[in-house]
């Protein structure tokens, strides 16, 4: 199983810089990377639900980002791209990112805050997209964001978990 987190989490990275790189001309190379993650899933129904539910969470997240002017891509509102980075890293929870299924719900979201927003730093840095204040005010305001949406997203995942089970 260790292998396998690996693995799933190698696959994360690969579509992540990617989409960070290429951006738009990642789309087909990302949804082959993408089809291999869920290929090697050992828990396919649940995965599957997970992207179907928590997707247009997630985007609704990157929205409401833009519109408050936390930042902005390259093209309005949204990047195409980031679809598939989000549901890389959806199939990413039950596998590689499993331990934060482990976590309290005020843990999830600690780690959330204080790891997510560096991703989106690392993507201003790639001049993918551009901060709309300095990093210090981004930081802990789009990781509350981000931290609460992603909690949200491990809840729900969890009731899906219940509901293949039954």
């Amino acid at each position: 199983m260790r292998l396998h987190s690996l693995i799933n989490f190698a696959l994360f990275q690969v579509v992540w810089f990617m989409c960070l790189l290429l951006e738009q001309h990642a789309i087909v190379y990302s949804a082959v990377v993408i089809a291999l993650m869920f290929y090697l899933s050992a828990q396919k129904k649940q995965d599957a639900l997970l992207v179907l539910k928590a997707l247009p969470i997630a985007l609704l997240c990157e929205f409401i980002a833009v519109q408050l002017g936390l930042f902005e891509f390259k093209v309005d509102p949204l990047p195409f791209w980031l679809v598939f980075l989000w549901v890389a890293l959806l199939l990413c929870i039950n596998t590689s990112m499993s331990f934060l299924t482990n976590l309290k719900p005020w843990q999830a979201f600690a780690v959330c805050l204080l790891f997510a927003p560096g991703s989106y730093w690392a993507g201003s840095r790639f001049e993918v997209l551009e901060l709309g204040m300095p990093l210090w005010q981004f930081w802990p305001l789009y990781g509350a964001l981000w931290a609460a949406t992603f909690t949200f997203i491990l809840f729900l995942n969890g009731k899906i978990g219940e509901f293949v089970k039954q």
